[in-house]
């Protein structure tokens, strides 16, 4: 998706009932999309996709493992220091 290039500005001695209520349509018209073509490939899918959410998937899964050891470990620790107190 692109945006348009800058359209320019009548001059100011263009007619008042030609000229839009306080530029309002002006800055509009200049930040309109291109509509895309009803033939462009969609983006997404494909070989890529499928790998990179294996990839995604398995990180995560890997990232969840170390978090939950992590935390084990420092209840383990914080446990023996509790019992060396009493």
């Amino acid at each position: 998706m692109t945006i348009k290039k800058i359209k320019p500005i009548k001059p100011a001695s263009a007619p008042a009932a030609a000229a839009p209520a306080a530029g309002g349509a002006t800055i509009a018209d200049r930040f309109k999309l291109d509509v895309p073509e009803a033939s462009a490939k969609k983006g997404g899918g494909g070989t890529v996709g499928k790998k990179a959410a294996t990839i995604a998937l398995i990180v995560g899964l890997v990232a969840l493992t170390v978090a939950g050891v992590l935390a084990f470990v420092l209840y383990q620790h914080w446990d023996y220091l509790c019992n060396q107190v009493a």
